[in-house]
């Protein structure tokens, strides 16, 4: 594990990949993450079964990452799944099952799924998103990857605020057929976006123009990144490389 500094406590945590003993502790923190929420952000947090993480810490269907405190106790983890076809995470639904149009990558291309991140709630101002986000991209794991998706709820601004920060960019939009909640996909890109310099729309609010960023995502090749002029808010960006995917989408989302 790597030793990092929480900028909150100034006391010293480990950051590494978790395993077959840190079951219990997993799923304690899950449990303990999700009730803290307030009920209006519980799904912000899709609860996962034990052999849903099982799985994970034998590296069976990725890795899980964790940040343990000075003391051992588990105050964050992420849970990577992959490496496999865009194609069979779309049909795993690790990624909305929609017929979403990725522009930006084939549906052959090798990909991870970032899921399941979780911050114990006293540990909070620790920077612990982040950790885990810089840590994750630091992997031998996560770098042999042609892109990197996560799927994050547009309320959870402090969630997906972190992997914009980290070179993602908001690649398409929906509403979640599981509870109907609109969601942003995230894709990272292992060279990242060829952008034009030209931004096509900013000052953009994520929650009240949510159809209008639906629509615009599945136009184009539009990428969403930070307003540098507008705090909170988005600027979408024209990417040079198109790919032409959405009929063979459809059918592997009607197989799905």
């Amino acid at each position: 594990m790597k030793t990092h500094t929480l900028p909150k406590t100034g006391l010293s945590a480990r950051v590494g990949l978790l395993g077959d003993a840190d079951l219990a502790d997993v799923l304690a923190l899950q449990e303990v993450t999700r009730a803290a929420l307030p009920d209006d952000k519980k799904t912000f947090m899709l609860m996962q079964s034990e052999s849903y993480f099982q799985n994970l810490l034998a590296q069976k269907t990725g890795v899980m990452i964790g940040v343990r405190s000075e003391q051992g106790t588990l105050i964050a983890q992420m849970a990577l799944m992959g490496h496999m076809e865009l194609r069979e995470a779309i049909a795993r639904r690790l990624i909305t099952s929609n017929d979403v149009p990725f522009h930006h990558a084939a549906l052959t291309d090798n990909v991870v799924v970032c899921k399941s991140m979780a911050a114990h709630p006293d540990w909070r101002g620790n920077d612990l998103a982040n950790t885990l986000v810089t840590f994750a991209l630091s992997l031998p794991f996560t770098q042999a990857a042609a892109h990197i998706f996560a799927q994050i709820s547009v309320g959870n601004k402090r969630s997906w605020g972190v992997f914009a920060k980290n070179g993602f960019g908001i690649v398409a939009a929906a509403y979640d057929p599981k509870d109907g909640q609109p969601r942003f996909i995230f894709q990272k890109p292992l060279f990242g976006f060829d952008f034009s310099r030209e931004i096509i729309a900013d000052d953009v609010v994520p929650c009240e123009d949510f159809p209008a960023i639906i629509n615009l995502t599945q136009r184009e090749a539009m990428v969403g990144v930070y307003d540098e002029t507008s705090a909170g808010k988005l600027a979408f960006r024209q990417s040079h490389e198109v790919l032409n995917l959405m009929p063979t989408l459809a059918r592997v989302n009607s197989r799905g």
